[in-house]
């Protein structure tokens, strides 16, 4: 069963400009894995499915399929501790067919792309939901890696996984901020830089320790970006 496309996510300490406060509820700091049971987090281990859609790269790899009003995103990822942009390199803008191995957790999804799999399609792209900027946030969470957090490992965040997560980040897999919902579920936003440029690696000395992020708030049809300087995100411990 492929899970919906994920929602836009509640915020805690969100200090807003404008109309920022569409997005509501409390985030807590994300602590350790080991003191809570493990997440309802899923990876469809050598179960390869075929997807097709829109492959976008902003900047992350994703694949954005539409149903109907509904856009569900994928984000892509390559084998191992390696993200995917080397092997949609060909096929970004446009409709692409591709077979790869589901992971997904709280309504957020990734697709671990096959090499030599990837086949773009003389198709008409579907439009893009354009961004919407939302303004300035501040968010404490994790940060980890988001092939693992969001099911190939479990659990995909905390001191346990603070190594793997390093190694995913400076092998291009994207970052996420892992922030804690009321409801106990984790909602994990997308990183990128000030221009919204790809920052995974020079994100990899704060995986798996809380921090505070302040930045802008954008989104793009299903998924969130925060906007930040690097150098201005602080460890909280």
């Amino acid at each position: 069963m492929t899970p919906a496309g994920p929602q836009r996510p509640p915020a805690a300490r969100v200090a807003a400009v404008g109309g920022l406060l569409a997005l509501a509820g409390a985030l807590a700091v994300t602590t350790a894995a080991g003191h809570r049971p493990l997440p309802a987090a899923t990876f469809e281990f050598g179960t390869a499915r075929s997807f097709q859609g829109l492959v976008a790269k902003d900047p992350y790899p994703s694949l954005l399929i539409r149903r109907g009003a509904v856009t569900s995103r994928y984000l892509l990822v390559g084998p191992g501790k390696s993200g995917a942009d080397e092997l949609v390199a060909g096929a970004v803008g446009g409709p692409a067919r591709l077979r790869g191995s589901l992971a997904f957790r709280d309504g957020q999804a990734a697709v671990q792309v096959e090499p030599g799999s990837v086949v773009p399609l003389n198709q008409t792209a579907p439009d893009a939901d354009p961004p919407e900027e939302l303004g300035a946030v501040d968010l404490e969470g994790e940060i980890v890696g988001a092939k693992c957090h969001l099911g190939v490992m479990n659990p995909g965040s905390g001191i346990v996984h603070r190594a793997c997560a390093r190694l995913c980040l400076r092998g291009g897999v994207p970052p996420l901020l892992a922030v804690r919902l009321e409801d106990g579920r984790t909602e994990g936003v997308f990183l990128t830089g000030p221009r919204g440029e790809a920052v995974g690696a020079a994100l990899a000395g704060l995986a798996g320790a809380p921090v505070e992020v302040r930045g802008r708030l954008v989104r793009k049809g299903p998924a969130t970006f925060v906007r930040v300087d690097p150098h201005e995100i602080r460890r909280l411990r």
